[in-house]
């Protein structure tokens, strides 16, 4: 069975500054039209790593909607259901500094109402038939309970993934329910108002997550890497970042959850499926797409990856 990802695709708007950015007048560099959403990102990233997807989101019914649907087809990406829809894609404007950093950006919801009409008719059977499910918990409440509710009758682990701070606020509640939950200081800081200025300091941070049911916490720190707790095994642990060249950072965040999701649904144990997502956030940052078409290369010499074979 595959891991079923349900989120949104985005058309990435990214302008690329040669320098540091003024915001008070002209900044000369370039822009780039790519693919992206959160959804969207995770669905690619699990693909290229050698995992099995199936990927049920919207699309705009145009030429440019067929390209995303023909794109993640091309990678082995299962997209029968994709819904094609007036507005069914995002858009995402970014501004990004002469170093790849992130330094401004507006987003443009899709309309996601067929989606969601989709999910609420034939959601039981899809997550019946999957070996563990990822969710945007950006769609609507009652669709993404439905989702949460089935997967826990039929013991599917479910992953959910916010595009935008602001649900997280709202939908603290279904963290509990999830095999892993992966989020950075900032989140940690604005929906729980803990500060992690150490590697212990969030350590503690993470366990305290897990106190309401949730079965493993991520936090990822940036330079300084991520730390884990897991509250089945009662384990803490510590994976540093693999040093690289900076190009965009955006896409990084998806990678890595991406990666951590492949590397445990795959059989690793905590620590190596963080290492995964290290490797594909890594890989993802020297990349300029939101997801480093080269991941699907880059796994045949990397051993943690090719261990997956071994561990199925």
């Amino acid at each position: 069975m595959a891991i079923t990802v349900i989120g949104t695709v985005f058309v990435d708007i990214k302008g690329y500054s040669n320098g540091k950015v003024n915001s008070d007048t002209k900044n000369v560099g370039h822009v780039e039209f790519a693919h992206g959403g959160v959804g969207r990102n995770v669905a690619e990233a699990i693909g290229r790593a050698g995992g099995s997807v199936e990927f049920i989101s919207s699309v705009a019914n145009t030429a440019q909607g067929d390209e995303v649907i023909a794109f993640l087809s091309e990678i082995g990406i299962k997209t029968a259901r994709m819904v094609k829809t007036e507005n069914g894609m995002g858009q995402w404007l970014a501004v990004l500094d002469g170093e790849g950093s992130l330094v401004a950006s507006v987003s443009q919801k899709p309309d996601l109402s067929k989606l969601e009409d989709l999910l609420l008719r034939n959601g039981e059977e899809i997550v019946k038939n999957s070996s563990a499910v990822v969710i945007e918990l950006d769609l609507h409440d009652l669709v993404v309970q439905a989702i949460f509710a089935w997967a826990k009758q039929f013991d599917v682990p479910v992953f959910g993934i916010v595009g935008n701070l602001e649900v997280l606020l709202g939908k603290r509640s279904l963290i509990d329910d999830m095999e892993m939950f992966v989020c950075n200081q900032q989140e940690v800081e604005e929906v729980y108002g803990v500060k992690t200025t150490s590697v212990e300091e969030a350590k503690m941070a993470a366990k305290d997550l897990t106190a309401g049911g949730l079965k493993t916490a991520v936090i990822t720190m940036g330079a300084e890497g991520s730390v884990f707790y897991s509250r089945e095994r009662d384990e803490f642990g510590y994976v540093p970042v693999i040093p690289t060249q900076v190009v965009d950072t955006t896409g990084a965040g998806d990678s890595f959850f991406a990666g951590a999701v492949f590397g445990l649904t795959h059989g690793h144990a905590m620590e190596q499926a963080v290492e995964c997502g290290t490797y594909l956030a890594s890989w993802t940052i020297s990349s300029k797409e939101a997801v480093d078409p080269s991941i699907s290369e880059k796994i045949k010499t990397n051993a943690l990856f090719q261990q997956v074979a071994v561990l199925k």
